[in-house]
């Protein structure tokens, strides 16, 4: 990578993305996951609120990750559209579609998953203590399938990115 180019810096930031986008995934994951376990509603509620600051880089960062990605490939004169553009299916192609795979989630899962969670939430805090309605919120195999999927593809994104296999 040349560092002495607008698309050698922009490439370096995107990787710097995408590796932040990971970390935060992962943040997110554990504190998730504590908070999941937390014994009471108390604890359960300062575990989430720990958790925000990485969903809000998931969100923002997954835009960045994008964004940057698609800058770079512009700067370096890459066909993003692969075969659309009258290039060839490679990693940067697989990585875009894998990366564009994972948009869906957000209406069909999380924000209806969401919903259901706050609302979970909210009977717990009127009864003072963790429901079941609640526990079974945190254990939806719907949201965590998502989950593990999203940093699958992020993961799988970033080796293709670093490693450029084809």
């Amino acid at each position: 990578m040349d560092l002495g180019t607008v698309g050698g810096w922009v490439v370096l930031v995107h990787a710097l993305a995408g590796v932040l986008l990971l970390g935060a995934l992962v943040g997110r994951w554990i504190l998730l996951g504590m908070a999941a376990r937390a014994a009471d509603l108390a604890s359960m509620r300062t575990i989430t609120a720990a958790a925000a600051p990485f969903e809000r880089i998931v969100i923002y960062g997954s835009l960045a990750v994008l964004g940057l990605g698609l800058a770079a490939a512009v700067v370096q004169g890459r066909p993003v559209l692969g075969p659309f553009q009258g290039g060839h299916v490679d990693w940067l192609f697989v990585a875009l579609i894998l990366f564009l795979s994972m948009v869906p989630i957000v209406p069909l899962v999380f924000l209806p998953r969401g919903r259901v969670f706050e609302a979970a939430m909210r009977d717990a805090e009127e009864h003072g203590e963790v429901t079941e309605s609640l526990r079974a919120a945190w254990a939806d195999p719907v949201v965590r399938a998502a989950h593990v999927y999203e940093l699958t593809v992020v993961t799988v994104v970033l080796v293709l990115m670093l490693a450029k296999p084809f």
